[in-house]
């Protein structure tokens, strides 16, 4: 029994793609290409024979065992080992000999690859020291970030934070799951803080190879992860030729000369870098991974690869833009195929949740519909169309992992995720229920949360643009959603309460705290959005002909009209105050119904009230017995005597 055999694995497939990557620098880029391609065959490979579910899952549920192990024999466990050494090895010589700098002493890296050493800490020490190191080095590299890095920044490194603390719920060593997720977040923020195709290719694979071993850990992921992997390679390939055809054997290869990438050459480099960042985003043709994947991994692991990952395929696309612009080979407007493609992944991404009976797959395919609308506003190629995607990037980041987190809790507790086996608990489950319900709010846009703020800014991108079919296509999304959401929120809380759930609890402490951490940031991202998008606003001017929004205050403006958050947050709170205080689900009559009784009436209806009033309390004297008749008129003569004799 080989406990170690997950952790030997990824270090087995981070060296040998480490490998791969110096292969960039080499000026004959065909046998570069063909280096990487026989390495990730090699890695993809040892992912089958050897990542399989039995080894990464335990037998009694996630994480819940320590007996995450493979039965090996000995002189399998030393070609692994061999191939694992020799792997890293020849990583780290290439690394030493390159002219970029040894990657495997990146400080994310070497994090993420101490877990290995750790591994047979207690999973809680482990979840500590992540949640640690995820925030001080967001504090350490803070001044390193533009406002726009600052929000991918806070996203992958404290949003990840905030996410692990669901992970306190399992208990045990959970082997595996933290070099897994920390090589997955450390590939995410290496992605921003990459300034060449070299560390930024790098990043990339790391954070694929760290999101298929969380996701493969679900109890019946194994055809979703390798799916999900097929896709990955296959974007990363055309990544990879992408920036090949770019650098044109220069190395290093800047970023940012991809602005300097002429014609006939730059259409074909935008179109292979978009593509491949797009397998990330699960846009509608490559989005075949995403549902499995999220529906079937772990609780905490959905949120990671929902709320989170799915933001580096954002990133790839919004380098790629900046730096690009539009291209148009024969004629074809590539940024308008982009379009299309981001109001295509919304539509149908909703279509498709709506027919779901698994909330967690139902919660995936609103992750196509969302990502789509993000896509399609970096495609106007507006300033407003960017603030509008950044706008879902925190929002989807923040309601989307508060609702993986609360239907994983409440799957946990019933045994199953098919809303049809659900129902009516809202009084057993009163915390997971307000939180699915902000959530809700929050994805259809209505106010006063940030969805209605993603909107507004939505809408003004739209009218500045002179783009009308594919907006079409986009506005009959948003009624679409309202199905599935109202849907989520009926199946499962409201209607009949099933016999086999009356004695269910609501979902645990650490699956909890988090959902309730994600009601106060979407409180206050709502109230003042401005503390995220000012500045990026500001930052983006120059890269757009026409401005964005004007800060004024707690007062958002353009040239079609005004947001005013707190305005709007005090309207909405007093007016479900004042239908609360009056019983919201009972009867209109109720909360209004003094509206409509005469002045009159209710005073004569006070009088007779008093009159009852008083009549009863004479009732206590006069009670028709003739003895307490007796002592009372007794009592009336020697008070009246005592009375006399004083005056």
């Amino acid at each position: 029994m080989i406990e170690l055999m997950p952790a030997l694995t990824l270090l087995f497939a981070a060296a040998m793609i480490g490998s791969a990557f110096v292969a960039i620098k080499v000026k004959q880029i065909s046998i570069a290409i063909l280096a990487a391609g026989l390495i990730s065959l090699l890695a993809s490979v040892m992912f089958l024979f050897f990542a399989a579910p039995d080894v990464l899952k335990g037998e009694k549920g996630e994480g819940e065992q320590d007996s995450q192990m493979l039965f090996l024999q000995s002189h399998k466990l030393v070609v692994v080992l061999s191939t694992a050494l020799i792997g890293w090895s020849l990583a780290y010589l290439w690394g030493e000999l390159s002219r970029y700098g040894n990657l495997l002493h990146a400080l994310p890296l070497l994090f993420a690859l101490s877990f290995l050493l750790l591994d047979w800490l207690p999973a809680w020490i482990k979840n500590t020291l992540a949640i640690a190191g995820m925030t001080a080095y967001f504090v350490i590299t803070y001044p390193a970030y533009d406002p726009l890095q600052l929000i991918f920044a806070i996203i992958f490194l404290l949003g990840g934070a905030i996410i692990l603390l669901a992970s306190y719920h399992v208990h045990g060593r959970r082997i595996g799951f933290y070099p897994s997720a920390m090589l997955m977040f450390s590939g995410l923020i290496m992605l921003i803080l990459a300034k060449d195709s070299f560390h930024f290719f790098a990043a990339w694979e790391f954070l694929t190879i760290g999101s298929y071993f969380l996701i493969i850990r679900g109890k019946h992921s194994q055809p979703h992860a390798l799916s999900y992997i097929i896709f990955s390679l296959g974007g990363a390939f055309l990544i990879l030729t992408g920036f090949a055809l770019a650098a044109q054997s220069t190395a290093p290869f800047a970023l940012q000369s991809l602005s300097q990438v002429a014609a006939p050459v730059a259409p074909w480099v935008f179109l292979l870098l978009a593509i491949g960042f797009m397998t990330k985003t699960a846009a509608i043709g490559v989005h075949i991974w995403l549902p499995g994947a999220h529906a079937e991994a772990e609780t905490d692991v959905s949120p990671m690869v929902s709320g989170i990952f799915l933001k580096a395929g954002l990133f790839g696309i919004m380098v790629l833009l900046m730096n690009m612009g539009k291209q148009q080979p024969y004629g074809v407007e590539l940024t308008y195929l982009m379009l299309w493609m981001g109001a295509i992944s919304a539509f149908l991404g909703n279509i498709m949740a709506v027919f779901q009976e698994d909330a967690k797959r139902l919660l995936a395919y609103s992750s196509i519909g969302q990502m789509g609308y993000a896509l399609f506003g970096l495609a106007l190629m507006n300033q407003l169309g960017w603030l509008m995607a950044l706008m879902f990037v925190i929002n989807h980041y923040i309601y989307k992992s508060m609702l993986f987190l609360s239907i994983g809790g409440i799957a946990k507790r019933t045994g199953t995720r098919e809303m049809y086996k659900m129902g009516g608990l809202i009084a057993l489950m009163p915390l997971s229920f307000i939180a699915v319900l902000i959530g809700i709010i929050a994805v259809s846009g209505v106010p006063p949360l940030s969805g209605f703020g993603g909107r507004w800014i939505f809408y003004n991108a739209i009218m500045a643009s002179e783009y009308r079919l594919p907006m079409m296509l986009i506005f009959i999304s948003g009624p679409i959603a309202f199905l599935y959401l109202f849907r989520l929120i009926h199946t499962i809380f409201l209607g009949q309460l099933k016999d086999e759930h009356r004695q269910i609890k609501e979902a645990p402490f650490w699956i909890l705290l988090p959902q309730m951490i994600y009601i106060a940031a979407l409180m206050i991202f709502a109230v003042v959005p401005g503390l995220a998008l000012r500045h990026v606003d500001a930052y983006l001017n120059p890269f757009f002909v026409n401005n964005g929004l004007n800060w004024e205050g707690f007062t958002i403006t353009s040239n079609y009209g005004y947001w005013s958050p707190v305005s709007i947050m005090i309207v909405v709170a007093v007016i479900f105050a004042t239908l609360f205080a009056w019983n919201f689900f009972a009867p209109y009559r109720k909360a209004l119904g003094f509206l409509i009784q005469p002045f009159v009436t209710r005073f004569w209806e006070s009088v007779t009230e008093f009159l009852h009033t008083v009549a009863d309390l004479g009732r206590r004297f006069y009670t028709g017995n003739g003895q307490t008749y007796a002592i009372q008129l007794l009592a009336f003569v020697v008070i009246v005597y005592l009375f006399k004799m004083e005056f």
